[in-house]
């Protein structure tokens, strides 16, 4: 078959992401051009991608045009300034990519929304659980919810991390016939076993001892405060063990909590707080790790389950069914339930079952090199965009879609004041 020519994709979602940046630079690896709009830029930069962040140009600030036209929004349609003006830049950025496809990471954000409203096409959407599971994960603002709705009601196609999310997408509106399981996975390439014995060494820790690995989100939604009150039963029977927190987007009110937790449990010798781990370096801790642990109320398919899982650390996880799509109770996982009490069971006896750690290892990571190979996921979604630009023309901003939009717009608006 002939080469088909190289896309444009203008990617929409958060650089700073691991996700969105692991993602958007495969397809920058498979040969496309790619552009990114974000809110803030990412440190370092991703190779291959262009970075995007909108912000007022002084010169159109002064446009006679431009300054009627906010005039006329802010007084006549008592529009916020600051929306109008981000909606131009937006809409200004996006046209100068001049895309074949533009793609939205994460549903719900503020952009994503704006290029449902502006009315891009052919529009590409891949859904998170934070992105519509609006009951688990807390209460989302009705604004917030008609919004990413209207987002994934204009969507032309969707990715879904699991079929859990597709049936939520089913229950929204009907949008699971257009959604297609993409669990995106990981880079294989980073994520494999490696000797660990330099992080052992710059951590203290001693060669007998047992690590038990946090990797999730320093948030409540991921009760990691259970694995603290399990390891108070864990170490009577395993001495050597140790707890090890990561704090990437740590909630400083629950870290607090947690610390002083861990000090009414006279467990400072066996919890340790590792700060905010680079992705880089994660795959050192799990290689590090006799098993992880992560029990979250809820949850969508998340990466740090296949992470552990390319790395060969077998996965303690809650009992959510989304998970049993990819791995299975004693044969590529170990499920409990959100007890400290069987938390501190599964814990003690993987750290004690040499056998039922190396099976769960060895299924889990034939797995995730069968199904979890970011670059194999990607190609799947590359396939997608062929077939939606050899059908649907490229289209920044459609006026017929404008007044439509606006009320869209104007109803969230009234929705967030009450």
């Amino acid at each position: 078959m002939a080469r088909r020519r190289p896309l444009v994709i203008c990617a929409i979602g958060y650089a700073q992401s691991i996700h969105v940046s692991a993602r958007v630079r495969c397809f920058a690896e498979l040969g496309h051009r790619v552009f990114l709009i974000t809110e803030t830029a990412s440190v370092n930069g991703i190779p291959g991608v262009s970075e995007l962040v909108p912000a007022l140009d002084p010169a159109i600030a002064k446009n006679v045009v431009f300054r009627g036209t906010m005039w006329f929004c802010r007084r006549v349609l008592k529009l916020n300034a600051d929306h109008l003006w981000r909606a131009i830049m937006f809409v200004r950025l996006v046209r100068s990519c001049r895309p074949d496809i533009v793609h939205v990471h994460f549903a719900r954000s503020y952009y994503g929304w704006m290029a449902a409203l502006c009315g891009c096409r052919p529009l590409v959407v891949t859904v998170m659980g934070g992105d519509v599971l609006f009951d688990e994960q807390g209460a989302v603002a009705a604004d917030g919810r008609l919004l990413t709705v209207e987002l994934l009601r204009r969507a032309d196609y969707i990715t879904s991390k699991s079929n859990y999310i597709t049936a939520i997408l089913d229950q929204l509106g009907g949008f699971g016939a257009k959604a297609e399981r993409i669990i995106w996975g990981i880079p294989l390439r980073d994520f494999h076993r490696i000797n660990a014995e330099s992080l052992r060494s710059s951590l203290g820790l001693s060669p007998q001892q047992q690590v038990i690995l946090s990797p999730r989100i320093l948030q409540p939604l991921y009760r990691v405060h259970l694995l603290v009150e399990a390891m108070s039963l864990v170490i009577p029977q395993c001495p050597d063990a140790v707890l090890l927190v990561t704090e990437y987007g740590a909630d400083p009110e629950y870290r607090a909590q947690i610390i002083a937790r861990v000090a009414a449990l006279d467990l400072e010798k066996h919890v340790r707080f590792c700060g905010a781990v680079p992705h880089r370096d994660m795959p050192s801790y799990y290689s590090l790790a006799t098993v992880a642990a992560a029990v979250p109320s809820s949850d969508g398919m998340p990466q740090t389950l296949l992470e552990g899982m390319a790395c060969e650390t077998p996965n303690i996880l809650s009992r959510l069914p989304r998970y049993e799509e990819i791995v299975r109770h004693e044969v590529s996982a170990y499920f409990v339930d959100a007890t400290a009490e069987a938390i501190a069971n599964a814990i003690v006896r993987l750290l004690q079952d040499d056998r039922l750690r190396a099976t769960i290892a060895i299924n889990a990571l034939e797995i995730v090199r069968r199904d979890g190979d970011l670059t194999e996921q990607a190609k799947r979604v590359e396939q997608r965009y062929f077939q939606l630009t050899a059908r649907i023309p490229p289209r920044v901003i459609s006026p017929l879609r404008l007044w439509s939009s606006l009320r869209t717009f104007a109803r969230a608006r009234a929705l967030a004041k009450g």
